[in-house]
């Protein structure tokens, strides 16, 4: 199993305080190698009487390049998204980023293109707000 992101904790905790009962830390997906999504979590959606599933990778972009973080990320993503789609169809993905991420590299064009073209769903997050910003493509 890897390590835990750096910023594991505070979306963790953020999806807590919103009223998501984290199921999975981490979530284990049944595939050769094993592979690990950050999070598994799920809430009662009142209205409905479903529960919503979603598994969430953290990655934090505090390496040098914005860039190679992102192009690694979209992979793992990709990756993740279709061995959901065999195991747990009803989950839906998403990737946390911090907001400074949101603002510089996925506000640029190479950013914008890879949320539209391989349908990214983010959690974007703040350390000196409680509140995610849900953004689904």
């Amino acid at each position: 199993m890897s390590r835990k992101d750096t910023y594991h904790d505070v979306v963790k905790y953020a999806l807590i305080r919103e009223g998501w009962i984290i199921s999975h830390d981490p979530y284990l997906i049944q595939s050769d190698p094993k592979l690990y999504i950050d999070l598994g979590a799920q809430r009662t959606i009142a209205a409905e009487k479903n529960r919503a599933k979603i598994a969430v990778e953290v990655k934090s972009f505090i390496a040098d390049s914005q860039v190679t973080e992102l192009q690694r990320s979209v992979g793992q993503y990709g990756i993740y998204q279709e061995l959901l789609k065999i195991q747990e169809p009803d989950r839906e993905l998403y990737l946390a980023i911090p907001i400074d991420a949101f603002e510089n590299i996925f506000s640029r064009q190479v950013g914008k293109l890879a949320i539209e073209k391989f349908k990214l769903k983010l959690i974007v997050f703040s350390f000196s707000e409680e509140e995610l910003q849900w953004i689904v493509s």
